[in-house]
């Protein structure tokens, strides 16, 4: 399986910010992805996303950053759960 291409296809082609609303919702899919990937609750979200405002206190992006409760599942569902579900039909595809 192409786990490692996958993932640096979504994060370095799929998310491309050019504003600074696309580059909040850009990391807020990743991180996202990368909670989802190391099985961390939905919960541990905003822990994440506060500790990251806290750090990154200059950064336009940081501080306007928000996944809380229901945020999280609906990128998970609506956003990345289509794109790996499409890639793993076309990797099945090329198999045969």
């Amino acid at each position: 399986m192409k786990y490692y291409d996958v993932n640096q296809k979504l994060i370095t082609t799929r998310i491309k910010p050019s504003r600074e609303k696309d580059e909040i919702a850009a990391a807020e899919g990743v991180l996202v992805y990368h909670n989802i990937k190391h099985g961390h609750s939905y919960l541990a979200q905003q822990c994440l996303v506060n500790v990251c405002k806290t750090i990154f206190s200059s950064s336009p992006i940081a501080t306007g950053l928000s996944c809380a409760r229901t945020k999280p599942p609906s990128i998970t569902l609506n956003v990345l759960a289509p794109y790996f579900t499409q890639n793993l039909i076309n990797d099945l595809k090329d198999s045969f």
